[in-house]
């Protein structure tokens, strides 16, 4: 093997959590665009960081970070035109979901999850998207609901990831630039928008040290799950610890998993 076919191997193999490594590559990737780009347009600056920012602001970092992104977005649209900035929150932000898209559709397809898939909770979930799929994840998109509540739905629904797209940036585009809008408007001091962003981490941190909890709890594996007759007794597991379920429990996930594109 040659020494270039060697790093480009070593480059592009997948290493262990997969939302983790999509998320480092991902901003990796950005970063060596934007840092040349910063270098010959120096009046691009406020642009390039907010392009940068908005990754760790949408990242499996988001649960600890619920409150980063908006402020950034005010803070840019003091230096820029609230369109140039709202164009540049949506392209980082898309650019992020589609990461997240691919990395929950991974986890969502890991046997341990079976029994989350086939919870009658779970599927009347997804019998009610189903009847609106567009407009749902557009509201999510808009709305301070969690997101990544839409993003599962979508997923097991077996939703086409552009459609999902479309929905995504229909919801995230006006709400992107009322924030630019009345950040451009308000000009509110850096002093308070950092304060927000600092207050609501400390928000989302501190009681889960309180707890005891992990930082960076996983809505799907981590979430309340209630119990079922068919997973109320505890599931074998093979060799790397992930839970088998029998082929009644996956017939009945199946539906769920009518993915496309993934």
């Amino acid at each position: 093997m040659s020494l270039p076919h060697r790093i480009f191997h070593a480059a592009t193999r997948s290493l262990g959590d997969r939302r983790w490594d999509l998320f480092i590559r991902g901003t990796g990737a950005v970063a060596l665009v934007a840092i040349p780009v910063a270098i010959a347009f120096p009046h691009l600056v406020p642009l390039v960081w907010l392009l940068v920012l908005s990754l760790p602001a949408n990242s499996p970092l988001s649960p600890i970070l619920p409150t980063m992104f908006e402020p950034i977005i005010m803070e840019a649209a003091k230096y820029e035109r609230a369109i140039w900035v709202t164009l540049v929150a949506c392209a980082g932000y898309m650019y992020m979901e589609y990461l997240n898209w691919h990395a929950y559709g991974w986890l969502l397809d890991r046997q341990s999850l079976a029994g989350f898939r086939a919870h009658a909770w779970v599927r009347r979930g997804v019998r009610y998207f189903s009847g609106m799929p567009f407009w749902t994840v557009a509201v999510f998109a808009f709305t301070p609901l969690p997101f990544w509540a839409a993003r599962i739905l979508a997923i097991l629904y077996g939703y086409p990831l552009g459609k999902f797209m479309a929905a995504t940036i229909a919801g995230r585009f006006p709400r992107w630039f009322l924030y630019a809008w009345f950040g451009a408007a308000l000009r509110v001091p850096a002093l308070v928008l950092i304060a927000v962003m600092v207050g609501g981490s400390a928000g989302a941190i501190v009681p889960r040290l309180l707890k005891r909890q992990r930082l960076l709890q996983d809505p799907v594996v981590e979430g309340p799950q209630p119990a079922s007759p068919a997973t109320a007794a505890p599931s074998p597991t093979n060799a790397a610890g992930d839970s088998t379920v029998g082929a009644a429990g996956q017939a009945e996930a199946a539906p769920l998993l009518r993915r496309s594109g993934t």
